[in-house]
């Protein structure tokens, strides 16, 4: 198996070092005002230390660039605060200087970029003291971020970003193709059709074919709080998820956004427990996570797009089963075609003869049918009433009348 293709899109970075310049984020402008500012569902360190760059796999397994200690620590999906990792690639054979940022490809290959410019491509599940399948440079300079997309694979450079073929090879490799003329940046997405990168405080999309001095065909102006941009990723529906390092965010906007459009959403404040946000991945279900540099960690926040649950809705398909004479009547019926967005727990039956109730149960949500004895229904007419319950409360009541010979 050769390293080919990569299918997701992921990039991250932080400043030249593990520290920023001062000046830097003393000269910030004024942020947008943070409009959500919830916790965490789960916080995960163990063996990171000045994480950066950060990549799931399929299996939900998660890949952090180490930079301080010159490793990619991969933790397991369910890890959950302290956790020893999966596996830890690092010792002198694995060439890992200043790890910046990871990527994936189709095939499970891990390519790391180094700051000082080279990357480095391990086999799938790589671990401890290995060397590297392959290594090609990038060329003159820093670089900052990766991804990998379409059968190519796309590396930020200070003030470009180059493309390369997955046979890459040599230092530096050859290019296929150099956007050129970028202010300042660190990260670097491929969503779609376009590439995503940081030009100074500006966010920009260029076409995937771009070359050269290219015009980007999105900018949207002041987007970021400063130069030190430290990832970015799209989630399903296109929007591009923005981690700030100071002040510490995560800036969501429109996959259309463009000029002065502002962003659609902004995580921060002192519930999110964010700080010196680094790389930013999103994981299933539009959860994602977000590198702490400083503090040795990541944290996973649910998605900023999540509708808010509703009481589901009427039951389907209501049947009272037996005679009228039998001993025994059983009620069935079929889950809501809409549960509300969150689980049902419970089904509320009431079974009533005019306005007097004869019978109240509550059976589990795994539950589609009750056994009703006759002793406990009266001659005549009843009408039996079913309702689904999940966290928002009970939904709709579905009816069905039966009759009773006693």
């Amino acid at each position: 198996m050769s390293p080919l293709v990569k299918t997701t899109s992921r990039a991250l970075a932080l400043g030249t070092t593990g520290a920023l310049v001062a000046g830097l984020i003393a000269a910030a402008p004024a942020s947008a005002a943070v409009n959500v500012d919830v916790p965490p569902t789960k916080t995960v360190s163990g063996e990171l230390s000045g994480p950066i760059g950060i990549e799931d796999d399929a299996a939900g397994n998660v890949y952090v660039a180490s930079q301080n200690n010159n490793a990619v620590v991969v933790h397991r999906a369910n890890a959950s605060g302290a956790s020893a990792p999966l596996r830890r690639i690092s010792g002198a054979a694995t060439g890992l200087a200043s790890p910046r940022d990871v990527a994936l490809d189709a095939n499970g290959f891990l390519y790391v970029v180094n700051l000082t410019g080279d990357v480095r491509v391990f086999a799938p599940n790589a671990s401890g003291n290995v060397a590297p399948t392959k290594t090609f440079g990038t060329g003159a300079g820093n670089a900052w971020g990766i991804d990998i997309a379409g059968g190519e694979i796309y590396v930020r450079k200070t003030n470009a970003y180059n493309v390369y073929s997955p046979a890459a090879t040599g230092s530096p490799a050859p290019t296929e193709r150099v956007v050129t003329g970028l202010g300042q940046g660190r990260s670097i997405v491929v969503s779609g059709p376009r590439v995503w990168t940081a030009n100074g405080t500006q966010l920009r999309a260029y076409s995937r074919t771009a070359d050269g001095a290219a015009t980007p065909i999105q900018s949207i102006n002041n987007a970021l709080p400063n130069t030190e941009i430290n990832g970015l990723d799209a989630d399903s529906a296109g929007r591009i998820h923005v981690a700030t390092f100071s002040p510490a965010t995560v800036r969501v906007f429109a996959p259309n956004a463009d000029g002065n459009d502002t962003a659609l959403k902004i995580l921060g404040g002192p519930a999110s427990t964010l700080s010196q946000s680094t790389g930013l991945t999103i994981l299933g279900g539009g959860s994602f996570a977000v590198a702490d540099f400083g503090q040795g960690r990541y944290r996973v926040f649910k998605s900023l797009f999540v509708k808010p649950a509703t009481k589901p809705g009427k039951v389907r398909s209501l049947k009272v089963g037996g005679k009228r004479t039998s001993k025994v009547r059983k009620v069935v019926w079929k889950a809501p075609s809409s549960n509300g967005g969150a689980k049902i727990t419970s089904y509320r039956i009431v079974v009533k003869k005019g306005g007097k109730t004869l019978l109240k149960r509550n059976v589990s949500g795994s539950s589609r049918s009750l056994k009703i004895k006759r002793s406990k229904l009266r001659n005549g007419v009843n009408t039996v009433y079913v309702q689904a319950k999940n966290s928002k409360g009970l939904g709709p009541a579905a009816k069905k009348s039966f009759r009773v010979r006693k």
